[in-house]
């Protein structure tokens, strides 16, 4: 039996936790605050824990509202496995509730089981795909922090087992390459490093310090421009019409890329004829922005400035001649 989730229910149980703790502000205990005088109380029996779900079924927000201050004590037992986390308590409790809140409107009592057991699954994923988003500096996937943290348990077994650290392969033969799990976490970014951090203890000199200045760098066009400027730039040293091609043929500044013949029909020429202006183009490209197979962008800074006339006229040969640092 599946019920509409309400989120107003959170609320309404920090409020009534509020309420009945008039020593908050003196006293202000992270777990405490959600805990009120009925989540004191012992968790529902399964007679009672039925015939909450069956006024629930009729619309009593009141019988809601109890199962899940009665729970309160199982989501602070679950979240005080994760206290030595970055994650304030406040915010893994905040979370542990509303993975309980999940589970309430999932539950279906009829089936004999007991609503803490299904819920404590429910309440420890919610913090831990909570802090796995708010420990580290970047976010990583649930399924990876997990990932990482089951190969550090492989780990740290095998290195007791064996007595010596593990290589890549042996711990690979335990994770298993069925999800390729351990590709995914060997990748997943680990520690930051802050630029104002010291370099070293007796010093006071900062990566940042390190790092060239602003002034020392050679200006170039692109330091305040982007990716659509740079094709602007190498774009201009095309013919009008091998411009017109590549932009219709690959959506540049249009809705969508177009096919040959559509392309064909546009300009009144064969598709012939449109093949060869996205060919001489495409080679127009390579020569402007391929450096030793690779894209090199500071190719541009060679040609912008320059008094090339009729530079949209010349071939992809005479391009990489002027480009050629040996020439």
């Amino acid at each position: 039996m599946i019920f509409k989730i309400q989120p107003f229910v959170l609320l309404t149980v920090m409020s009534y936790s509020k309420s009945s703790s008039s020593n908050l502000d003196k006293n202000p205990d992270p777990i405490g605050r959600f805990i009120s005088d009925r989540s004191r109380m012992a968790p529902p029996t399964k007679e009672e824990c039925d015939a909450l779900f069956i006024k629930m079924s009729e619309g009593s927000d009141e019988a809601r509202k109890e199962l899940i201050e009665r729970h309160v004590r199982l989501v602070a037992s679950i979240a005080l496995k994760f206290r030595q986390t970055c994650v304030p308590m406040e915010d893994i409790m905040a979370e542990g509730i509303h993975g309980l809140v999940v589970a309430l409107d999932k539950f279906d009592h009829t089936r004999g089981i007991k609503l803490s057991t299904y819920a404590a699954w429910w309440i420890r994923q919610r913090i831990q795909r909570l802090i796995g988003k708010m420990s580290n500096a970047v976010a990583v996937p649930h399924d990876v922090s997990q990932g990482k943290r089951k190969e550090n348990l492989v780990r740290t077994q095998l290195q007791v087992d064996l007595g010596r650290n593990p290589s890549e392969s042996e711990v690979n033969k335990v994770l298993g390459e069925d999800r390729n799990l351990s590709k995914r976490v060997k990748f997943a970014p680990g520690t930051t490093l802050s630029l104002d951090e010291p370099l070293a203890e007796d010093s006071n000199q900062t990566l940042a310090d390190m790092m060239s200045a602003e002034e020392e760098v050679n200006h170039s066009y692109r330091e305040d421009g982007s990716l659509s400027d740079d094709m602007s730039v190498a774009l201009s040293f095309l013919d009008k019409r091998e411009r017109k091609v590549l932009a219709m043929r690959f959506g540049i500044g249009h809705d969508d890329s177009m096919k040959l013949d559509e392309i064909a029909d546009v300009l009144n020429v064969s598709g012939e004829r449109v093949r060869q202006l996205e060919a001489l183009g495409l080679r127009k490209l390579r020569a402007v922005l391929m450096q030793s197979g690779k894209l090199d962008f500071r190719q541009l800074d060679k040609l912008v400035g320059k008094d090339l006339r009729g530079k949209t006229k010349m071939s992809p040969l005479e391009l990489s001649l002027i480009l050629d640092p040996a020439a």
